[in-house]
């Protein structure tokens, strides 16, 4: 993804306006690097590739219309949001490899990587993403262990570090000391922000902080992962159907109903046409960068 730099989406926005084609290379990356994220996360990265690349157009295609600054991020972001309700909303999870995880089980990175957490950051990242656990419960239990939502974003980075040293997968974004500002996050990952508002208002934050935007990136598959399931203890077996009564006739036996049922499938002063163009090409490059460094 583009490095982070001092200037503003907006800042980029008004250099580009002004004729400063770096600046608008830097802007399309910035906003590429942003719709993969938002994409990533809500879809997953390959139900996510086609409306990522619809939005980078759309964008790319329409820049040229907005006039205000001030406009820019509420009008790009409605694009990605539009994308993401015509592609059916939010996946439920899934276990997706990429070229990050080298093709690898992220389920099974998560089972091995579950060994370095104590019992307890496992049941606070379990029950984070389950949402069959009520909120005022998983509130309850980071309260106890470290205070709510710190004591998650704190599990949620020894995991991150324990895929990265033990699975040898390449984060770029693992602090020692977390910033306790960006605790939303893993609610963002799991889907328990309290609104689709605050979901948005986090979605907009991204933008203007290209670390978050990375670290949010690179974890996606994993919490499509970890929203599917993997941290779930595992289903109790059922008990076993009792058997017929050794003293039953052959008549009771002919008679009784079976108690088996059937298991179910379970991104120079530039005129407005030609800013247009040179904006549609830089944002098509910026997707192929991501093609390449995400899907190998």
């Amino acid at each position: 993804m583009a490095e982070a730099g001092a200037s503003s989406p907006q800042d980029l926005f008004k250099l580009w306006q002004n004729g400063d084609g770096a600046a608008g290379q830097s802007m399309a990356q910035r906003f590429t690097d942003w719709y993969y994220a938002v994409t990533s996360v809500q879809l997953g990265e390959a139900s996510g590739r086609q409306p990522l690349e619809r939005a980078c157009a759309t964008f790319a295609q329409g820049i040229t219309t907005v006039t205000r600054s001030s406009e820019l991020v509420d009008w790009a972001h409605g694009i990605v949001a539009r994308e993401i309700r015509q592609a059916g909303g939010r996946s439920a999870g899934g276990d997706f490899p990429n070229a990050l995880t080298s093709n690898r089980s992220p389920t099974e990175l998560l089972e091995r990587a579950k060994n370095s957490l104590t019992s307890t950051q496992a049941q606070l990242l379990a029950a984070t993403f389950d949402d069959s656990v009520p909120l005022s419960d998983l509130i309850d239990m980071s309260e106890q262990h470290g205070g709510w939502p710190h004591a998650i974003l704190d599990a949620r980075y020894v995991l991150k570090r324990a895929i990265r040293d033990g699975e040898g997968v390449n984060f770029s974004v693992v602090p020692e000391s977390p910033d306790l500002d960006r605790a939303p996050m893993p609610l963002y990952e799991a889907a328990r922000m309290s609104s689709g508002d605050e979901e948005a208002f986090f979605e907009k934050w991204l933008l203007s902080d290209l670390d978050l935007c990375r670290d949010v990136a690179e974890f996606a598959v994993f919490g499509h992962a970890l929203r599917a399931g993997a941290f779930k203890p595992p289903a109790s077996a059922p008990e076993p159907a009792p058997g017929p009564d050794p003293v039953a006739s052959k008549a009771d036996l002919a008679v009784r109903p079976s108690e088996l049922s059937e298991a179910e499938p379970q991104r120079p002063p530039m005129g407005m046409v030609v800013g247009s163009v040179v904006m549609v090409l830089l944002v098509l490059a910026s997707i192929v960068a991501f093609l390449f460094v995400y899907s190998g």
